[in-house]
C-alpha cells in the first residue's frame, strides 16, 4: 500500500509539475494566433504532427538527458535565447506581415509546410521549451525505479493529451470571434508572444553569466 501510494503520489507531482511548464491553456491563445488564418482540416493537421513532435522532444530529452544536449554543443540557455530570438520574429511577422502570413497559409497544403510550422514554433519552443525540457531531465533523472522513470513518461503523454483535446475546439473559438475579430486578437497576442520571446533571451543571458 506504501508504494502505491508513493507511486500515486509521484505521479501527481510529475504530472501537475509538467502541465504548470507546458502550460496548455496558456498557450492556447497563442496557437490561435499563430494559426487563425489556416482552414480548420490544416489547423488540426499541424495540431497533431505539432503534438506528437513536441512530446517526441520532450520524452527524447528525458530519457538520454543531457547526452543530446551535449552532442550538439547546445546549453539550455542557448536554447532559451535562440527561441527567443526567433519567437521575436514571429511576432513582429503577426504584427506587420499579413500579406507574408496569408501566403505562407495558402503553402500550408503541402506537407513539407506543415511539418516546418508544427516544429518551430509551436512545438519548440512553445510546448516543449527550455522549462519543460530542463524539468523532464531532472524529474526522469531523479526517478528511482523502471516504475518511477515510467510514471514520469507517462505524466509527460497525458499532458500532451490534454494540449491535443485543447486543440480540437480552436476552430469554434475563431467562428466566434469571427475573421476580424480573430485578427485583432492575433495581433494582441503577438505582443504578449513578443514579451515571452524577450524573456526568454534575458532568463537565457542572466543563467549563462551568472553560471
Amino acid at each position: 500500500m506504501e508504494s502505491l501510494a508513493t507511486a500515486i503520489t509521484f505521479f501527481l507531482k510529475s504530472f501537475l509539475t509538467l502541465f504548470v511548464i507546458v502550460d496548455p491553456p496558456g498557450n492556447l491563445p497563442i496557437f490561435i494566433a499563430l494559426t487563425e488564418r489556416f482552414e480548420e482540416r490544416i489547423r488540426q493537421k499541424i495540431s497533431k504532427r505539432m503534438t506528437i513532435v513536441a512530446l517526441a522532444i520532450l520524452l527524447a530529452t528525458m530519457i538520454f538527458g543531457e547526452g543530446i544536449l551535449e552532442f550538439f554543443h547546445v546549453s539550455i540557455n542557448s536554447l532559451r535565447v535562440a527561441g527567443g530570438i526567433l519567437l521575436f520574429i514571429i511576432s513582429v511577422d503577426i504584427l506587420l506581415g499579413r500579406i507574408a502570413r496569408e501566403k505562407y497559409a495558402s503553402m500550408a497544403e503541402k506537407s513539407a509546410e506543415i511539418d516546418a510550422i508544427a516544429v518551430f514554433p509551436l512545438a519548440l519552443p512553445l510546448y516543449t521549451g527550455p522549462g519543460a525540457i530542463t524539468v523532464g531531465i531532472v524529474m526522469f533523472s531523479q526517478a528511482e525505479g523502471i516504475l518511477l522513470k515510467s510514471i514520469v513518461i507517462l505524466s509527460a503523454v497525458l499532458v500532451y493529451v490534454f494540449v491535443r483535446l485543447s486543440h480540437l475546439y480552436t476552430g469554434f473559438i475563431i467562428k466566434l470571434l469571427g475573421k476580424s475579430g480573430a485578427d485583432i486578437v492575433a495581433k494582441v497576442l503577438a505582443i504578449f508572444l513578443a514579451a515571452i520571446g524577450i524573456e526568454l533571451v534575458f532568463e537565457g543571458l542572466k543563467d549563462e553569466f551568472l553560471v
